[in-house]
């Protein structure tokens, strides 16, 4: 860190440090930058090899009342913003102790994010058991030992404690979140909320390390005769052009900007939710290109623009920080199916080559040349019933993994299990205003604006998928993903079937 920036935050904290109240709470709101500890448990996400020790929590955390401590006198504030101040300059275990001490004895709530961020990007062996006390007595949730794992848990429990973080927090942060990637300074200062921000994490990965595709070439499925019938598949039809992005490759790159029938998409896939959705990348005049932003929130991809630096959330097609704040993506119908069933439906589709190895300018960098082989990456997260990263308190209504179709309407939404759904007729739904019929695919499903169509012949909820393709509907753009995933967007959806 430069003396000058250096500089910049101690003029700013002692400031703080004089004016505060005796609640302990006082750090610095500037912006700030620094290098950061990583310890060896940190991610790697551009490995495609996310922490892949995963955390399991069988029976979930331990949890009592919290045991707030006492506060701190205006000495020891003092200690506490001077303690930040060296330990973001010098990044000492022993400096980190101490502040963590006092942050605990403040019994102000809002240091959480401040402990939450030292465990994913400044923890160290002596620093893990204060860490976990500190944590234990603001949240009442008793620490594991094991960073991964304790990361998830106080991290899941920050996710729905909707708490402000003490002040100077977003300097820390991005002092912390410089070292994996000088880029996420200015990303995260985007941010408008605080609070917001203390939800974003490090996914593993440096911005756009994570390559992703960039009009890769694409071949007639007469020619992709390594592909297999029951690997999975991203499908794509627009104008009658179809595509299919193997998961094999898009599970690797997460995410493909392309042109189908002449307009430009974005087909985007996130590993950690099992989600894919195409987005028209035309946005207010200009053509955007997205790439990985190195942020997860919600355990959930965060994308980036190369043209603006906005951040957007994934799931919900919507920037959230920077130039297109609240801008909503158009998304367009993506469908998981088998190779061979998308194949029997679209037998002119065209699917992608295989990338060619990337190559850096650092020459002692060797390149990277991923296994394409069909369900290799993630396969331990998947073989895994837990998450590697915080979401939202999920309720047990399906396992958390459990693959979901889900449809909103207005303020009404409703998640509906693809297990349930296989090998099963075609059914109708409503969702607020919405008559939707919903059609399995062999590995997932379709969803038809019904709103017009005249379904006298269904019995009960089912649907002859006959009838549907007499009936012409109208392809509805759908989310499927992981039930965690949705339910993060979705607090209050409904559920089916009910159980």
């Amino acid at each position: 860190m430069s003396s000058q920036r250096l500089g910049g935050i101690l003029v700013a904290l002692v400031m703080l440090a004089a004016a505060c109240s005796s609640d302990g709470t006082a750090l610095s709101d500037g912006t700030t930058s620094g290098p950061a500890d990583t310890d060896d448990t940190a991610t790697t996400e551009s490995s495609q090899s996310t922490d892949e020790g995963g955390s399991t929590v069988a029976d979930g955390p331990v949890i009592g009342e919290p045991d707030l401590g006492p506060g701190l006198s205006a000495e020891e504030e003092v200690a506490l913003v001077d303690g930040i101040a060296l330990y973001l300059d010098q990044r000492g275990t022993n400096q980190a102790i101490e502040f963590v001490g006092l942050m605990q004895k403040s019994g102000d709530v809002g240091y959480v994010p401040y402990l939450i961020d030292l465990l994913r990007l400044g923890n160290s062996s002596p620093l893990t058991e204060p860490l976990g006390e500190a944590l234990q007595s603001f949240t009442g949730i008793e620490p594991t030992g094991n960073v991964r794992t304790d990361f998830t848990i106080f991290g899941s429990w920050l996710q729905g404690a909707e708490i402000e973080p003490a002040p100077g927090y977003r300097a820390f942060k991005l002092a912390l979140y410089e070292r994996p990637d000088e880029e996420f300074v200015a990303l995260l200062d985007s941010v408008e909320s605080d609070a917001e921000l203390a939800l974003i994490h490090w996914g593993g990965a440096p911005r756009g390390g994570i390559p992703e595709l960039n009009d890769q070439e694409r071949i007639p499925a007469a020619d992709a005769d390594w592909m297999t019938p029951d690997e999975l598949i991203l499908g794509v039809e627009i104008d009658g052009v179809a595509v299919a992005y193997p998961l094999r490759i898009l599970a690797r790159h997460e995410l493909a900007n392309d042109t189908v029938a002449g307009i430009p998409i974005s087909v985007v896939y996130c590993t950690l939710c099992q989600s894919g959705l195409t987005f028209d990348r035309r946005v207010e005049g200009q053509v955007i290109d997205f790439e990985t932003s190195g942020l997860l929130a919600n355990s959930n991809k965060v994308m980036v623009d190369r043209q603006t630096d906005t951040l957007w959330r994934h799931l919900q097609g919507v920037g959230f920080a920077g130039e297109l704040n609240g801008v909503e993506l158009v998304q367009y119908p993506t469908v998981t199916a088998t190779w061979e069933g998308w194949l029997e439906e679209h037998p002119d589709t065209e699917t992608l080559t295989f990338p060619e190895p990337i190559f850096f300018d650092d020459p002692e960098r060797p390149p990277i040349a991923y296994d394409y082989t069909p369900g290799t990456a993630y396969q331990n997260y998947y073989d895994n019933p837990d998450v590697w990263f915080p979401i939202l308190d999920t309720p047990d209504t399906f396992p958390l993994k459990s693959p979901m179709i889900g449809i909103e309407s207005g303020d009404e939404s409703l998640a509906i299990e693809i297990a349930a759904l296989v090998d099963g007729p075609a059914r109708w739904f409503e969702v607020g205003d919405l008559r939707v019929v919903v059609v399995p695919t062999s590995a997932g499903a379709r969803v038809y604006d019904a709103a017009d169509a005249d379904l006298s012949g269904s019995s009960g909820d089912e649907v002859d998928e006959n009838v549907v393709n007499d009936l012409g509907l109208e392809q509805l753009a759908a989310e499927q993903s992981f039930w965690f995933a949705w339910f993060s967007n979705h607090p209050e959806t409904a559920t089916w079937p009910t159980n």
